[in-house]
Order: structure tokens, then sequence, then C-alpha cells
């Protein structure tokens, strides 16, 4: 072999060292970039869920993983949460689960219920057919006969149970009426604020607020086209999310505070806000996810 050829070979074997050392630079890229892609596939979607799983709430995840317990895989079809958020419950076709912080909880054949709640002491209420029932000893005993409610809300001194014709009942512990007042449509959306001493009704675009006792009437009025309510630590304080205008020349969206005595308004900054319910007896707001409670944003 003569110089030249010596040379040439040498030539072309640091060529291929290069390109050999390039493809596993290469290769070790790939490697490093797929990797770090499916650790941040984990981060952005494994890490979300685990934060808004119903087990994994800050609030409620206790409960909820016993309520999960209970329920055995049982199809969700509504849930209820105590006024201080010590207890709570989810029913189904035909059970009720119920959980508390203290590590109570029961299992409950009730076929066909349709809503549920607890009342300011903390018992469970349970609507079926036209039934309704009171947990007391440990079991839920007949109250009263009731038309099925489409809402069905703990206050201070009872429940409070609103059906499909705009028919809202408050009743006693005992089954008795404490109060009977009729909204001018169906379609209502009902919520009761702190302490269980109010109760309001969104409807067509408004407002009725009732003594939630006696339903006695409050006030009535559509200070705003409100598409949704949210109570407020102030026993008489709404915020209200507004839709839009009713003429091109008014003012767009916007959410009010709102004195639901006095009748009082401050505009307040729109922004994104998730529908919630606030608990009566706690600064909490609770919304459902996956058919359990969950803490939500304050409004």
């Amino acid at each position: 072999m003569s110089g030249r050829e010596v040379q040439l070979a040498a030539g072309r074997k640091s060529a291929r060292q290069t390109r050999s050392a390039s493809a596993r630079a290469w290769t070790l890229t790939l490697v490093i970039a797929a990797s770090l892609g499916l650790l941040l596939y984990v981060a952005t979607t494994s890490l979300p869920y685990l934060i808004a799983s119903p087990a994994g709430d800050a609030h409620l995840g206790a409960l909820n993983d016993c309520l999960a317990r209970q329920l055995e895989g049982a199809t969700r079809l509504g849930w209820a949460v105590a006024p201080d958020a010590s207890r709570a419950a989810v029913f189904g076709p035909r059970v009720v689960a119920v959980c508390g912080e203290d590590g109570s909880h029961s299992r409950l054949e009730v076929p066909g219920a349709t809503a549920l709640t607890f009342d300011g002491e903390r018992h469970l209420w349970v609507a079926t057919g036209g039934r309704l029932l009171r947990e007391r000893d440990g079991a839920l005993q007949p109250v009263g006969d009731i038309a099925p409610p489409e809402w069905l809300i703990g206050h201070a001194g009872g429940v409070l149970a609103l059906d499909a014709t705009g028919q809202l009942v408050s009743v006693a512990p005992d089954g008795k009426v404490l109060g009977q007042a009729q909204v001018p449509g169906p379609g209502g959306r009902l919520s009761v604020g702190p302490g269980g001493v109010l109760a309001a009704v969104e409807w067509g675009g408004g407002v009725i607020v009732y003594d939630a006792r006696t339903l006695e009437l409050v006030r009535a009025e559509a200070p705003c086209t409100v598409e949704f309510l949210w109570w407020l630590d102030g026993a008489d304080q709404v915020l209200l999310a507004c839709g839009a205008p009713a003429s091109p020349d008014a003012p767009g969206p916007t959410s009010l505070r709102f004195n639901v005595r006095t009748g009082a308004r401050e505009a307040v900054p729109a922004s994104t806000r998730a529908p919630a319910r606030r608990l009566s007896g706690r600064a909490l707001y609770v919304q459902g996810c996956d058919g359990f409670p969950c803490t939500a944003s304050p409004p």
C-alpha cells in the first residue's frame, strides 16, 4: 500500500468514525427528547387529573374516597354536602352512600331516590317518588308526602323543595309544612345563603328571595339578566353574573354585587367564574366532579 493509499484509507476511516459519532449523538438526542416529551405529557395530564380528582380534593377528598368505596362503582346521580362539610352523600338508582369526617359511613338501600340534602342539624334528607325521608337513628324515616322535587336544599330549620311546577315548600324535621310559595313558572334554580336564613330562586333572568323558613317574600327583582348567583359571606349579599344586554345601546355583560334585602347594587369587574354553591355553614364553595362533590374556587 503506497503512502497516498494509506492517507486515503485513514481519511475514510476518520469520516466513518465522525459519521458514527454523529449518529450516536443524534440517537441520544432523540432519546432525550422523547423522554422529556413523555415527562412533560405526564406532568401536564396526570398531575392536573390528580389535583382535580374527587379523592384528591383538599377539603372533601377523604369523604369522596369513603363514598367511592361505599358505592362500589354504582352509577352516581347526585350528591350533597353538610353545611359545615363534615358529612357528604351520593345517591344512585338504588343506593344512598353517606360518609362523615369522623369515619362514620353507611350504605342505605333507597330505590328511586331523586334528590338529597342535609339540613342545618346535618341530618340527611332524601326525596324518593312522592315521599320525603329524613335520617333518624341511622335510618331514613318518612316525614311526609311531597311532589318529586327538582331541587331539595336544607335550611336552618328543615328543608326547601322546589318542584317542576314552581311550587316551593318549606318542611320542618317533623314533616310539618312551614311555608309555601309559588314561583311564576318552572325552571327555577334554588339556593340558600349563609346560616340557612335566606333562600333565592333564580328565575326568568331575575331573583326571587324568601325567608328560608317561612317563605315570606323578601325581594323579587331583576337588577340585570341574571345568569347565575353566588351567595357571598354576608347573609344578604350575592354576586350576580349578568347576561347579554337587552338592547345594543345598553351596557355590556358585567357582574353585580347585590344586596337582596335593600336592593343596593355595585358593578364589579367581569371575569370568568365557574358556577358553584357556597355551603350555608362554612365559607366553602362546592361543585360536582365525576359525580362527587369537590371544592370550587370562590367567585
